[in-house]
């Protein structure tokens, strides 16, 4: 075996109770797929005795419709954190330079342990990135999040594309993408070294089902469809992507919902004296202890617990915005948190 797996540790994913429970620790979108989304689910189940078409052309025609882009800068992949993996494997050779800025995605930095590269972590205090550890460093690959995870907040324009002009190239992961007010994907057109991740799991809702997409120029595009696996995207996965794109309407909807509620959680967590960061994802990040933690929990709600992040220093919550019942129920439950503190 090699030494690198022995001192990566595994993804921690959370805790899965189940039973009556409030899910609140993984950011996925509360409310269920489209009536047309469903139909084109159980419809796909009488053909999954076959293998879908590896390459996908449908599929890629609706991304491609989606955000206007050509089908050729089109990659597909088991989910976004799938192609993390691969963006490394067909970029990073052993002791290049990657920088990953801190605090962010934890499984940005396994993938690229797993190449045996020079890993290099600049902390930035509220994910506030700047450029100029990357011009100073000239990274083989730069890694950046935006909205970011855990921190909510989006990277600004000018300074993506000033990383961009001083690595040999940058993955942006722009998995909640949908949720803000702005995104980076057009830099593709701009800078030949730019990949932009996207998931059908956050804003369409399909966490279940793993399906993700990069957006590249054709020849990273090539590579990356070369690398992952042959049939990374299952029928009723291919089935039902198609269908949410179709049902865009439905999901800005939904989107505009639980983009009201994240603002007002905000606002009633900053009230109750939460040291609370600004987000434009679907989730929130704010100061507290693991007894709050833990007392949420004991009242079935789950939000995810942080503490010994990298760049994130004592403990934190990070909460998904979830339908406004469920919101309510968390924020009653804090606020007894506070009043017997």
């Amino acid at each position: 075996m090699r030494g690198v797996v022995k001192i990566i540790n595994p993804y921690d994913a959370g805790i899965f109770p189940e039973g009556d429970v409030i899910i609140l620790n993984s950011n996925e979108n509360p409310y269920e797929p489209s009536e047309e989304v469903k139909k084109a689910y159980l419809e796909s189940l009488s053909k999954i005795n076959r293998y879908p078409d590896a390459s996908y052309p449908k599929l890629k025609k609706a991304i491609s419709d989606y955000l206007g882009v050509e089908i050729e800068n089109i990659a597909l992949g088991c989910g976004s954190s799938e192609l993390v993996s691969r963006v490394c494997d067909i970029i990073v050779n052993e002791l290049d330079k990657v920088v990953i800025p801190m605090p962010s995605y934890s499984l940005y930095l396994t993938y690229a342990m797993l190449r045996d590269s020079s890993l290099l972590l600049p902390i930035f205090k509220n994910y506030a990135i700047t450029p100029e550890f990357f011009e100073k460093e000239k990274p083989r690959l730069s890694i950046i999040c935006s909205p970011n995870n855990p921190t909510g907040n989006t990277v600004d324009r000018k300074t993506a594309e000033k990383i961009a002009e001083c690595s040999e190239y940058v993955l942006i992961d722009e998995a909640y993408a949908e949720f803000a007010k702005k995104n980076l994907v057009d830099l593709v057109h701009e800078f030949e070294n730019v990949i932009i991740l996207r998931s059908f799991s956050k804003f369409f809702g399909l966490a279940g089902l793993r399906i993700g997409y990069a957006i590249a120029r054709k020849e990273v595009a090539e590579a990356l469809e070369k690398v992952r696996l042959p049939f990374a995207i299952p029928t009723p996965g291919v089935a039902t992507a198609i269908s949410a794109v179709r049902s865009i309407n439905y999901y800005l909807g939904l989107r505009d919902k639980i983009v009201e509620e994240r603002e007002r959680v905000f606002s009633k967590l900053k009230k109750l004296g939460f040291e609370v960061y600004p987000s434009e994802a679907n989730f929130l990040l704010f100061r507290a202890k693991k007894d709050i933690f833990e007392e949420l929990l004991e009242k079935r709600i789950v939000v995810r617990y942080l503490s010994g992040l990298i760049g994130l220093e004592g403990d934190f919550i990070r909460a998904t915005i979830g339908k406004r019942e469920e919101n309510e129920r968390l924020i009653q439950i804090l606020e007894r948190c506070v009043a017997s503190a």
